[in-house]
């Protein structure tokens, strides 16, 4: 059996993740390099600043990837500018015989402030960099002006983010959830390929690349975090409330479970062969392959059509009979793993919504 490096593992798990977090990150990308263009043009027609710099930076802070509400961001980064500049044009009118005193309180009440009135991090922070650049460059520069800029930038991030490029939030829980099940299939499959040579090194190996499922599994709770904003903070979730939370609620219940099940299952496959030093019964083999390739075809289906389904048992492969009927007398060492096996299933039926076995 070769043994695998941890760079080998790193790189593959890279492989694995990295495609996944482009494809999220690029609505957002694009959607703020459109921004910044429409956020300059128009605060140089609406305001005439030749050179208006806030404008693109704060299409850009607003239209961030990773943010669980683009709304809120806009919210709270004008409302960091805004108490920023208002602190700032009152220090400014105080004598400056020690400006850096000066900078140093502004800062100090900025901040303490921006992290009363909102706890959102960006509220502090633009608060105090607002302050900074008010006394630096002056009221006329980073004051009024600024804001106006910030005005625009928020506007048009909010323009991108709530009406040109609103995510569809059931598409992104989809579509990790299917990466999150062909992991789950993948790691079973090697498992069970090392356990059916009677290779425990390999069998080992395999629960590593089963473990790589873990980052795919918050992916897709980080996919329900985002429904769930998106149903109070996006005109397309407010608009899709009921079948959102439905989607989102039945990821969200069944998911760990999915994954733990399967992490049980390999390890009492493993432990097993550990016992008997010879493959696992047919029987028990043909159940487990029914439930990779369970797993494969949900995943290459449309999932979240899967859970809205008169008979979601149309979105599995059909049951053979023999599964059940030849694992019955399986010996002790062995009978764990039909349990698990029959676990894994129940919360196969259950993600999309069918009665447990």
């Amino acid at each position: 059996m070769r043994w695998t490096s941890p760079i080998s593992l790193a790189w593959r798990r890279a492989r694995t993740t990295l495609p996944s977090r482009a494809r999220l990150a690029m609505r957002d990308a694009v959607a703020a390099a459109l921004a910044c263009s429409l956020s300059w043009i128009l605060a140089q027609h609406l305001w005439n600043h030749p050179r208006p710099a806030f404008a693109v930076v704060t299409a850009v802070i607003c239209l961030a990837p990773g943010l669980p509400s683009h709304l809120k961001q806009a919210r709270n980064l004008l409302v960091g500018c805004t108490l920023g500049i208002v602190i700032g044009d009152l220090v400014w009118q105080l004598p400056s015989q020690h400006p850096l005193l000066l900078l140093s309180l502004a800062t100090f009440l900025s901040i303490l402030l921006g992290a009363t009135i909102g706890p959102a991090p960006v509220v502090p922070i633009q608060a105090g960099v607002s302050v900074v650049l008010v006394l630096v460059m002056g009221p006329g520069m980073a004051g009024g002006a600024r804001l106006l800029d910030v005005l625009v930038g928020a506007s048009v991030g909010l323009l991108c983010s709530q009406v040109l490029f609103t995510s569809d939030p059931i598409k992104d829980m989809g579509r990790t959830a299917s990466t999150f099940l062909k992991q789950l299939a993948n790691g079973l499959e090697l498992t069970l390929n090392a356990c059916e040579q009677a290779q425990p090194a390999a069998a080992e190996t395999a629960m590593g690349q089963l473990s790589l499922a873990q980052e795919s599994l918050a992916a897709l709770r980080a996919a329900v975090g985002q429904a769930h904003s998106s149903r109070r903070w996006s005109l397309r979730g407010r608009l899709n409330a009921d079948r959102l939370a439905f989607v989102a609620r039945r990821y969200d219940r069944h998911a760990v479970r999915l994954y733990a099940t399967c992490l049980l299952l390999a390890e009492s496959l493993n432990r097993g062969l550990s016992h008997t030093q010879a493959p696992p019964p047919s029987a028990l083999l043909g159940y487990c392959r029914w439930l990779v390739a369970s797993c494969i075809h949900l995943a290459e289906q449309d999932t979240v059509v899967a859970l809205k389904a008169d008979d979601p048992l149309a979105f599995m492969p059909p049951r053979p009979s023999e599964i059940t009927e030849g694992s019955s007398g399986l010996a002790p060492e062995w009978a764990l793993a039909r349990d698990n096996a029959r676990l894994l299933e129940n919360a196969l039926r259950a993600l999309i919504g069918s009665r447990d076995a």
